[in-house]
Formats: structure tokens, C-alpha cells, sequence
């Protein structure tokens, strides 16, 4: 299916804002950059880039071959990411067996289960992995059992998705924000978007109609934020991940409408960055620590630079050992092969 830059760029984006709010956190959190680490909330970008992509990918299955074959679609999944994870987490298990006399072997995290059972002190970026997959092996026979009822039905349910994460979080239904029923907004809105755009049209085109100017407010709203901490004195909170899912998902929307060139050398950059971006997400963390721990965090910009060319440096070696062998051997199994799933009016994927 054929790329959409503008996603790329939002991928590229929310890779960059994690790696920062990292970088800001592992250098001390500087009291003139602390309120950057705003910049975690490029998780929740992800997300919804993740749940519009998944939700276009099915329902684009669903309309040209009428139906959605969810075996394939989680092994398609699972060899898109599975890999690269249990590549970098045996190499963590393996440093703390070495380094660690109290060693535990964190056996949830082999099933994506931390963020409800485990010990996220250990390989702590991981519990966004496991929404990810929780998410992945739901949304598929949700979608099977939703577009068998009526359209009426199927919106409700679909907004019944995107709700019930602010509900338990109110209701206090939780033990950590981590867990994924919590943290399901931003997946939600992705897969709600999805689906009005194909089987809503006509709301579709009244959402895009006026979009440039809600996604100017939007980047607008966005960049407030970050003002507004550093004005603690105004009582301004974070904005919580309702509030995030419906801004990201004006992102969305304004990106199904664009048109960008790839061709220049600054595209060729943030392309490089969103392919790298799963891995980039895997590894940056241990780079930060690496470097801080070869005292070189007292310069946050030199701190920063090396980190960010190191990431980048393990990213490309997992990306191009691990990620890529997996994504193109999924064409050579009958399990795994795609069923060619474009349609003509899609331009909105990226590396699924």
C-alpha cells in the first residue's frame, strides 16, 4: 500500500519528542528543559498513528475480499514486531544475568504482560509495546464481530472503544496508567477515524472540509502546553489522553488531505527517521544510559547529539539484521503472504 508522507513525518515526530523527554530525564531534568518531557506524549502520537493504520489496513481487507482473515493478521503483526523486541530484550536479560546478583528472569515481559504484571524497572519503554500487541490481538475479531451488526450498532460500539478508557480511568478502575484498557484512547480514535472514513463518507468529507484550520489550532493547542509549563503559576494541567486522542486525530485527518514531495533531502531524512522509528523506540534508551554512565550527560547538547547518532547508529544494525529480513520473509510463507490488500482510494500507510 502506498505511503503517505505526512504520516511519516507525525512518526518521525513522535520518535523525536520520546527521544527528547528521555533525553531531558536522563540528563537530570534541567529545570530550563524539564517541561519538555512533555514530549512523552509522542507515545500517544504512536498510538494513534497505530490505530489508523491497523483499522485502514482491515477494513480495507473487509471491503475487497469481504472478509478479515485475523490469523494472518497477527502473524503479519508479529513478525512485524515481535523480532526486533525479543532481540533487544534477550540482550537486556542477558546484561542483568551478568551484572545483577539478585537477577529475576522478568518473565511477563516474553509475554507482553508487564505493564500488568511485571517489573517495568526493567526494560521500562516496554509496556507501550504491550498495549501495542494487547490492542493488536483484539482489534481484528473486534472488527470481525462489529461489522456483522448494523451501522447504527457499529459507530456505537466503536465509540464505546474510544470511551471506556476515560471511564475506568474515572471510576479509578486501574492499578497503573500503564494498563492498556487505560491507555486505549489514542488506539481508538486511530481506529474510529478509519472507520468513518469508509464506511461514513459523507461525515468523512464534512470532517476534512475545514481541517487545515482545526489542525492550525490543534499544533497551536499542542505548543500551549509546553508554554504552560513553564508558567506553573497559570494552574494549567497536562492534558489528559482524551484530550490528546481527539488533537493527534485531527493530525490524522489533516493528513489523509496532503500532498508532500518525498524527493528532497529533507524528506529523505524524516523518511530515514520513521522507518528507523520501532527501533529507534527500542534502543534509545539503552543509549542514554550508556553515555550517562560514561559521564558525558553533564553537556545536555553534547549529551543529546551523541546520543541521538548512537540510536540512530543501533537502530539502522537492528533495523537492517532483524526488521527487515522479517518484514520481506513474511512474503514468502503462504500464512504470512499479503493478500494485496491496496485499494484505489488509499494512500494513507506506512511500514505495516
Amino acid at each position: 500500500m502506498q505511503r503517505n508522507f505526512a504520516l511519516d513525518c507525525f512518526r518521525a515526530l513522535a520518535i523525536m519528542l520520546v527521544f527528547t523527554g528521555h533525553s531531558i530525564l536522563a540528563a537530570g531534568s534541567p529545570t530550563l528543559l524539564a517541561p519538555l518531557q512533555l514530549g512523552g506524549t509522542g507515545v500517544d502520537l504512536f498510538f494513534v498513528l497505530s490505530g489508523w493504520l491497523i483499522g485502514n489496513q482491515l477494513l480495507i481487507e473487509k471491503q475487497k475480499f469481504g472478509n478479515i482473515e485475523i490469523p494472518r493478521f497477527w502473524v503479519r503483526r508479529w513478525m512485524r514486531t515481535m523480532p526486533a523486541y525479543y532481540a533487544v530484550l534477550s540482550v537486556t536479560v542477558m546484561q542483568l544475568f551478568l551484572t545483577k546478583e539478585d537477577f529475576v528472569l522478568p518473565v511477563a515481559h516474553f509475554f507482553f504482560l508487564q505493564n500488568y504484571l511485571g517489573d517495568l524497572s526493567v526494560f521500562y519503554v516496554s509496556w507501550s509495546l504491550s498495549v501495542e500487541e494487547q490492542f493488536y490481538l483484539f482489534i481484528a475479531p473486534l472488527f470481525v464481530f462489529t461489522l456483522k451488526l448494523s451501522k447504527r450498532y457499529q459507530i456505537l460500539v466503536l465509540i464505546t472503544l474510544f470511551l471506556s478508557p476515560s471511564i475506568f480511568r474515572y471510576l479509578d478502575f486501574y492499578t497503573s496508567l500503564n494498563e492498556t484498557h487505560v491507555r486505549l484512547d489514542c488506539c481508538a480514535m486511530g481506529v474510529l477515524l478509519a472507520y468513518i472514513k469508509h464506511y461514513r463518507a459523507e461525515l468523512w468529507d464534512l470532517m476534512q472540509r475545514n481541517i487545515t484550520v482545526f489542525f492550525a489550532a490543534s499544533i497551536f493547542l499542542y505548543l500551549f502546553f509546553y508554554v504552560a509549563r513553564y508558567n506553573p503559576q497559570w494552574g494549567i494541567n497536562d492534558p489528559n489522553k482524551l484530550f490528546l486522542s481527539i488533537l493527534f486525530g485531527l493530525w490524522i485527518i489533516w493528513s489523509d488531505k496532503t500532498t508532500y514531495s518525498t524527493k528532497s533531502k529533507w524528506a529523505k531524512i524524516v523518511m530515514h527517521i520513521s522507518t528507523r522509528s520501532y527501533a529507534m523506540y527500542l534502543l534509545h534508551v539503552d543509549s542514554l544510559a550508556l553515555l550517562k554512565k560514561l559521564g558525558l550527560a553533564d553537556n545536555f547538547l553534547t549529551f543529546y547529539v551523541l546520543a541521538l547518532l548512537l540510536t540512530l547508529l543501533l537502530s539502522e544494525c537492528l533495523y537492517r539484521a532483524v526488521e527487515l529480513p522479517f518484514m520481506n520473509s513474511r512474503s514468502r510463507f503462504k500464512f504470512s503472504k499479503s493478500r494485496n490488500t491496496s485499494a484505489r482510494s488509499t494512500r494513507h500507510t506506512s511500514t505495516l
